[in-house]
């Protein structure tokens, strides 16, 4: 592998930061629902850092970085595969990967930045919720001991939380679109 100065080596290390939000994406796309996504997401991280002397910079790092994600999740489909599991079928796994390279980073950040927003709208609490159950990656059993609620309360709450987001979401569309 190619030594990089120190200058390509951060230039490296801010498209890499720059592109995560899109890769952690484009990761969930192809293994939807699959509670896997944050190791293959990581797992892809790796082999980018491994072949960062590989990456021509000036180059598109948003086409490079999808390849290898791609490949990371078609290896995890593989071991799945030999798991027994049930991965997602080649021709549906392909169609979905070739339609998640085509959309368009500035989206997918403003989608983010609007869920942000969205997500920083609501009361501390329903904050905190939805933080523990989609970023730390706990179970509910472990959050409703901690605060003293139900599990079955904490789950109507992200039901109706996910609602709101939901609601939030598409106003923000819709607020965008009128400003064409």
């Amino acid at each position: 592998m190619p030594e990089l100065s120190d200058n390509q080596e951060m230039e490296f290390v801010g498209l890499l930061t720059e592109h995560q939000p899109l890769i952690r994406a484009y990761v969930i796309s192809l293994l939807p629902g699959s509670p896997d996504t944050d190791d293959v997401t990581q797992e892809t991280n790796q082999v980018l850092w491994r072949k960062r002397g590989d990456f021509e910079l000036g180059t598109s790092f948003k086409a490079w970085a999808m390849a290898i994600a791609r490949f990371q999740v078609m290896a995890f489909q593989q071991k799945l595969k030999r798991e027994k599991r049930a991965p997602l079928d080649d021709d549906v796994f392909m169609m979905i990967s070739e339609e998640a390279e085509l959309r368009d980073s500035g989206e997918m950040k403003r989608q983010l930045k609007d869920l942000n927003e969205c997500i920083g709208m609501l009361q501390m609490k329903d904050q905190e919720l939805i933080l523990h159950r989609y970023w730390k990656k706990s179970g509910l059993i472990e959050y409703s001991k901690a605060t003293g609620r139900s599990v079955g309360s904490l789950k109507v709450a992200l039901h109706r939380l996910r609602g709101s987001l939901r609601n939030c979401l598409n106003r923000k569309r819709e607020m965008g679109r009128s400003l064409i």
